[in-house]
């Protein structure tokens, strides 16, 4: 009963972040997925996410939440390895408001990141926020607008966001919120198979070996997916594209636009990537 509950307030509701979920048709309670592509002439990279989420709905129908964010991202070559972490726990609440049509979801997104997370915590933190506005027109179609913002360590980073979640037919639907992410998702095999395309856009930054140094990372993917059911809740999911934004490369705090050269972390073009994980799905 409470996960009923819980599932027919959440679903209107797009929690979409580096923290890594989109609004969608379902919400996804625990999961954890590893990406991974070799950079031409550059390092062979790792990245590894688990995610959980809990909710607690309130009397008045409103909902409390907290999420729980890991990333490791490691990079390798034959004689250079080096690895940078980060803890995100996003906070917030999803309000109903007057008009029954339109809620509120905001968030406050406190985080450390860097190559040691033992540092000293003013070297490593960095605060966020998230508000979205999400307006139902229908079982079928809702659209979002709203804004996203990180202090980063190359500076202040804003996001305007909009979307939309249209179940097209009881096959084929598209949602997401740009330019974060967004999949057309058809159902091969009803309640089995999913497979189609997705987009996912995420600029993030971790504090280098030292405090004077950090680390950038504009991820910018087009892939296919493939989403199997080993249950009615259990996901097993796998994805391969391409990478067309900029590698994780390394800066100095007095120059935030030209990266220091490095033997480990490269700039490279276009190339493939793959993805694949597991989910708790409600």
């Amino acid at each position: 009963m409470y996960f009923a509950s819980m599932k027919r307030i959440l679903l209107a509701a797009l929690l979409c972040f580096h923290l890594d979920s989109n609004a969608q048709y379902f919400v996804d309670i625990f999961s954890f997925n590893r990406q991974s592509y070799n950079v031409p002439s550059g390092p062979l990279t790792s990245d590894l996410f688990v995610n959980a989420f809990i909710p607690k709905v309130l009397k008045n129908g409103n909902t409390f939440f907290v999420r729980a964010h890991y990333e490791k991202l490691e990079m390798r070559n034959d004689s250079l390895s080096s690895a940078y972490s980060s803890i995100t726990l996003p906070i917030g609440m999803q309000v109903q408001l007057k008009n029954p049509k339109v809620k509120f979801t905001g968030l406050i997104i406190p985080k450390i990141a860097g190559a040691d997370l033992g540092a000293a915590f003013s070297d490593v933190f960095q605060i966020g926020a998230y508000s979205l506005f999400t307006v139902t027109e229908s079982e079928k179609f809702r659209y979002k607008f709203g804004l996203y913002y990180n202090r980063e360590f190359f500076g202040n980073f804003f996001v305007p966001l909009v979307g939309v979640d249209w179940k097209v037919s009881d096959r084929f639907s598209v949602f997401g919120t740009l330019p974060q992410s967004f999949k057309a998702s058809y159902a091969i095999v009803p309640s089995r198979v999913n497979a189609g395309l997705a987009f996912r856009s995420m600029t993030r930054s971790f504090r280098g070996d030292d405090n004077n140094t950090f680390v950038r990372y504009n991820e910018l993917q087009f892939k296919t997916f493939f989403d199997f059911y080993i249950s009615k809740k259990n996901v097993v999911f796998v994805e391969g594209g391409y990478f067309l934004g900029k590698t994780p490369l390394l800066y100095n705090n007095a120059d935030t636009k030209n990266p220091i050269v490095s033997d480990l972390l490269k700039e490279g073009k276009a190339f493939p990537i793959i993805n694949a994980g597991w989910a708790l799905r409600f």
